[in-house]
């Protein structure tokens, strides 16, 4: 028997039959193998338990002896009304063309009674891990390829790396601050991959591209009665993640009824559908993020204060790409092959000179903008006849704001008429003072690029009278 992780998440699991005994017996076998599994003996209640609480597995009946409802009609609202849940029906008096019936509705698999208990198990496993991939290549359709923005060995990444891995594990809230573009979404997955939830749903909203009529029926979700009566209820972000976490960015845009509404929520623990009545508690972790710093919060008229303390149990921040210039060969490596694989084209690195000018670019678009300009040139280097990417691949938006060359294009002009003895030295002191801002004071970095001892690279700042505590931190 397998060794079960007990600080996972346990999946829920809803039983639907009419034999009592039957349901004492698979829950019994589930609940001595982890999983969290209840029971109801009619449609009616089935739809009422799903209603209250969306499970991560249903164990259907095919026969339930109360006609409308009977299994294949309520794997048919199922199938309508929770598309990600999975379905197992078993019957002890069925036949080859209802086990049919119930596969094409979108059963996913089909147990005859009496059964024997390794099956049972087998086929539950097997049908809530196809759940968890559908949802897995779902999410992929929308964010590939994901790309983590915290690579690099800058002392920035380092103590970020080592806030999450202490926070991870546990199921306290966090806001993640950021510059807009820094990929704050990637950066709330990687604390959900390293939590013990890890292995449930991970979604994410983001408040300030979603229109603010709909945020509320985007979280909360919407109950069938407020639109046609025909169409099927909308399950919010919030049940759906339940027992895994859910990521709401630029939490600032969200309006004030929605704001309300998530803080009963952090409260209780529960909430009702938009346009609903009936209470639905979910276990979710709740991340947060915001392009403005904790002040800048606290002092908005717009956010709530009370909501502000309960999302920020613990917070991290995360500085921008211009400040941790050390970092772009790693990142840049590490975007490049993730691009090639997605676009299945030819893996290029960068030159030195490419590197060089992405390096001394300002990045106000942060992550986002250099994954875009990585892309851009890595197709561009197509048909360029290297094996790498050239300088003339980087985008014109780059070239043209590359800090480096525009200084050194006005300082280069007074060197030049200056004696041979002083252009010497005031070109030396220009291009280490360049270097510095480059890789923001990281004398190991600057040293390796630039080719010079480590030692000796200090020796020749000192006598030029440069401070690298007045630029960065070595």
């Amino acid at each position: 028997m397998p060794i079960r992780d007990q600080r996972r998440m346990p999946v829920d699991i809803l039983i639907v039959d009419d034999e009592t005994d039957i349901c004492d017996l698979v829950s019994g076998i589930l609940n001595d193998e982890g999983y969290n599994a209840r029971f109801v003996l009619d449609g009616v209640h089935a739809l009422e338990s799903i209603k209250a609480r969306q499970p991560g597995l249903v164990i259907l009946d095919v026969w339930l002896g109360d006609g409308s409802r009977d299994g294949l009609k309520i794997l048919e609202t199922i199938m309508r009304d929770h598309p990600y849940v999975p379905v197992v029906m078993m019957s002890g008096h069925s036949t080859v063309e209802t086990a049919v019936s119930a596969i094409k509705i979108g059963a996913y698999d089909f147990i005859e009674k009496p059964f024997q208990a390794d099956r049972l198990l087998l086929v539950v496993r097997r049908a809530i891990e196809a759940a968890k991939l559908h949802r897995e290549v779902d999410e992929l359709k929308v964010r590939a390829p994901f790309l983590c923005s915290l690579v690099g060995d800058s002392r920035e990444v380092q103590d970020i790396k080592q806030q999450i891995h202490a926070v991870a594990p546990t199921n306290s809230r966090m806001c993640i601050h950021g510059p807009v573009g820094c990929d704050r979404a990637a950066i709330a997955r990687y604390v959900h991959n390293l939590s013990l939830r890890a292995d449930q749903s991970f979604f994410s909203i983001n408040c300030f591209f979603t229109p603010p009529q709909q945020i509320e029926v985007e979280l909360f979700g919407l109950e069938t009665i407020y639109a046609d009566e025909h169409s099927p209820r909308k399950i919010g972000m919030l049940e759906n993640a339940h027992n895994g976490t859910l990521f709401i960015d630029e939490i600032p845009s969200l309006p004030m009824s929605a704001q309300i509404r998530l803080i009963k929520f952090l409260q209780d623990s529960e909430f009702t559908r938009t346009g609903g009545s009936t209470s639905i508690s979910v276990n979710v972790r709740i991340i947060t993020g915001s392009s403005k710093s904790p002040d800048e919060l606290l002092g908005s008229a717009d956010f709530s204060t009370d909501l502000y303390y309960r999302t920020h149990v613990t917070s991290i921040s995360i500085p921008p790409l211009s400040s941790r210039r050390g970092d772009l060969a790693l990142l840049s490596k590490h975007f490049l092959a993730a691009i090639a694989a997605a676009q299945n084209i030819p893996l290029k690195n960068l030159t030195a000179d490419a590197l060089t000018l992405l390096e001394s670019y300002s990045w106000p678009g942060d992550i986002q903008q250099l994954k875009n300009a990585l892309e851009g040139s890595l197709i561009l280097s197509i048909n360029n006849g290297s094996m790498s990417i050239n300088v003339d691949d980087i985008p014109a938006e780059v070239l043209k704001g590359n800090q480096f060359s525009q200084e050194w294009d006005k300082k280069s002009a007074t060197i030049s008429s200056l004696p041979i003895k002083e252009a010497k030295d005031a070109f030396e002191r220009e291009y280490l003072l360049a270097q510095l801002k480059r890789f923001g004071g990281h004398i190991s970095h600057m040293s390796k690029f630039i080719g010079m001892d480590r030692t000796a690279l200090h020796r020749k700042l000192r006598n030029l009278g440069i401070s690298v505590s007045d630029i960065g931190e070595e």
